[in-house]
Formats: C-alpha cells, structure tokens, sequence
C-alpha cells in the first residue's frame, strides 16, 4: 500500500536512485507551493524498504471542483520490472483517484533511443516502445513523438557523461573550436563568482536581456528567488556569474601591443631582418588596435565592470543540470559562457557526479532548424542528445479532462494574444 513519506527518507531514496533529479525532490514540491500546488511524497516499501517513490504535485481546478496531479520526471522506480511498475501505477492512480483527480502526468527520465553526438539514430531497432506499449496498456496516454507536441519539460535533453574521464579526456572529446573558446576565455580579464540571493537581480537582468533577444517568456525574479531559498540550504543550487572587468582588458591589450612593438624594433634590428615576420606583427597590432577601440566602446556604454553571463544550476543525486542561463550579446566573444560550462564542469568532476546535464534542447539536428545554434553549443562540450520516451497521462475522470483541456487551449490562446 501507498505511505507517506517523510522528507528525509524520500530525499534519501531519491538522489541515490539511478533516474534521480532534482524535479524528484522534496525541494522541487516546495518550491512549486509558491505556485499554488500541493506536494505528495508518497512511496511504495517491501519489507520496510522504498521500492517505488514519487513526488506527486496537485492542483485543484476550481470551476471543475477537482484536482489535476503530475509527477515531475516520472516514478522513481525500476521500470524493467513490470509487475512492480503495474503495482506502483496502481497505487499511485487509487491515491489520486481518492483525491478528487482529473488526471496524473508523468514524464520519465528514460531515453526512447540512443543517439551520437550529431543527433543521429544509432540504431532504430532498440529502443524503449515495449516500455512506451506496456505504460499504454497499464491505462497511460502517450501524447506521442511529434515535434509539435507540447511538454511541460523537454523531450529531447544534452547531456555530458563525466564517468571514467579525467579533465584531460573531457577536453580532449570536445570540439576542437570549444577547446580554443575554453582557453581563450582565460585570456580575457573575465571572472566567475558564486552569487548570492542579493545578487539574483543581476542574473535576472541578464535573463530578462536574454529573453529579449532569443523570444521566449522570462520568469519574475521572485520565482528565481524561491528557487533559491527551497535548494539553497541544503546547497543543491549554485547560480554562477561572470564579470568583465573592462580597464583590466584594456591593459591587457595595451601591454600586448607594447609587446608586439618590441618584437618589431627586434626584428628591424636583426641582420637577418623579415619582413614576412614584420608584417605580422604589424597585422596582429593592427587587430589589437580595433579591440582595443571596441572594448572602450564598450566601457563608454556600460561601465568599467559587468555581469556577463550567468547560469543556474541544479545539485542532486548523481547528476548537475544546467537549467537556466544567460548573457549580454556585445560581450559574447569574450567566451564567457564557455568559461562558465567549463568551471562548472570541472567542478561536477572534482565532486563526483556522474553526469552534467545541459537539459533541454530541440531537435535541431540541422543547420537550417533556427535552434541548431543552442544544440550545437552544447554538442561541442561532447554532450549526446537524449531522446526521452515523452509524456503520459492516466486519465481518472473522462470529462473532467476534456472540460479541462478545452479551457487549457483557450487559456493558452489568449496568453498568446496578450503576448503579442
């Protein structure tokens, strides 16, 4: 039978499960309370041992006087094992059934497909249909493959297995353009800083200019400051920022002008005088000259110190996902998102996770597709596209959930409007 979970063993069974995430956290169902769900931590134990555990989030719809329920990223649970599968569906769906439920979702960490780094099918004969069949016939709706199938969280995810690699391999397996952006960022006066809650105004500005510039809806500051307060206590959370110090750049460029200047006064000097080699020199002062002139630009427009780039990143179980992230266009090629990934990387190695999750991606496995630019950004870090096997509902009520869905589209239609 269903219990009720505590906190602490939930959280225990959860971030030591092999599909652990922090969407299956009792943090995740505080900080959705803000946003005016209920969470349920629930849990199936044989033996007086967890097998099956789920963080279930309801929320009562008030003109149908009833409750739509979603379990973030699916069961936890051995989904090779069918009969446990169909015993733990069944207690989950008789619990929200009890509870006044429309319908459960879930969307389980679970990759339909293997795929290479390009996206492309590695073998289209293995996959997980007979999962995708058997959650059918346990009474799940699949709302399908499709591109255009909405979902409340990505299909389609990047993710970089650090397993068994030392720093050296990681880079190593990178793109060698991803390689260079790596250790060029380091020549920039740029500088990566852990912020604290005072500092979420400075990454929600970013992600407000980042909004701005890709079209997608940014979030209020108070839902990354809620973020923060239900994960930061137990240190499952960092939000890293990336300064430009501006005159710093400057000196920089100025002594390496200096430098240069010195090599040709050298090379005039020199019996054997080349003026291939004086050439260069003089072209690579001449690039200086027109960064040199940018990067004050730059320090006219926004002052001597700025915050570049940000990201936000999740801590639990054996993997860190890089959920949110953020930067100023005219400072882009500075590098700083690729310092940023590569410090966070490093230190998922250094502190033993087994994955670092870039999340969400489309399927824009082609140049022409107008996201191909995020997926190949995060495909030079070597990071594969995981297909995920996709969306379900258990629909508890039939006309409940067609009221529901009806008004859904509406709903969403005249946000759209309103967005316009």
């Amino acid at each position: 039978m269903l219990e009720k979970l505590t906190q602490k063993e939930f959280n225990e069974y959860a971030k030591n499960h092999m599909l652990s995430s922090f969407f299956q956290s009792s943090y995740w169902g505080t900080l959705k309370e803000h946003n005016g769900w209920k969470s349920h931590l629930v849990g199936l134990k044989q033996d007086k041992e967890i097998v099956g555990a789920a963080l279930l989030l309801s929320k009562k719809i008030k003109f149908l006087n009833k409750s739509i329920f979603y379990s973030p990223r699916g069961f936890l649970i051995n989904y090779e094992d069918k009969e446990l599968l169909k015993k733990f569906t069944k207690e989950v769906v008789d619990y929200t059934t009890k509870n006044q439920g429309i319908f459960l979702k879930i969307n389980p960490l679970i990759p339909f497909r293997e795929r290479d780094v390009d996206g492309n099918i590695i073998d289209s004969l293995h996959n997980n249909k007979e999962l995708v069949d058997y959650l059918k016939d346990l009474g799940f709706k699949h709302h399908g493959f499709g591109e255009n199938v909405p979902n409340l969280e990505p299909r389609f995810i990047s993710v970089l297995n650090l397993e068994n690699k030392t720093e050296d391999e990681l880079l190593k397996n990178m793109r060698a353009t991803t390689r260079w952006s790596i250790k060029n960022s380091y020549k920039n006066s740029l500088r990566v800083f852990e912020a604290k809650k005072s500092d979420l105004t400075k990454f929600k500005e970013l992600m407000k200019h980042t909004s701005e510039r890709r079209g997608f809806i940014d979030r209020p500051l108070s839902y990354y400051e809620n973020m923060y307060d239900s994960f930061s206590k137990t240190k499952n959370i960092k939000v890293l920022l990336v300064e430009f110090d501006i005159p710093s750049q400057i000196r920089k460029y100025q002594e390496d002008m200096e430098d240069l200047h010195k090599k040709i006064e050298q090379a005039h000097k020199s019996k054997k005088k080349k003026e291939g080699q004086i050439k260069e020199l003089e072209s690579q002062i001449e690039s200086i000259q027109h960064k040199l002139l940018e990067v004050k630009e730059l320090k006219k427009q926004y002052g001597s110190k700025v915050i570049v780039a940000g990201g936000l990143y999740m801590l639990f179980g054996k993997q860190i996902v890089y959920l949110f992230g953020a930067s100023l266009k005219p400072f882009m090629k500075y590098n700083s998102q690729y310092l940023l990934q590569w410090e966070m990387i490093k230190y998922a190695k250094e502190n033993n996770y087994q994955n670092f999750n870039f999340y969400g991606i489309e399927p824009a496995f082609h140049q022409d597709h107008p996201m191909f630019g995020l997926f190949d950004f995060k495909r030079g870090f070597d990071a594969r596209p995981v297909e995920l096997i996709g969306e379900f509902d258990y629909i508890l009520n039939k006309r409940a959930y067609q009221n529901y869905n009806f008004m859904l589209k509406v709903y969403k239609m005249l946000r759209k409007v309103r967005n316009r």
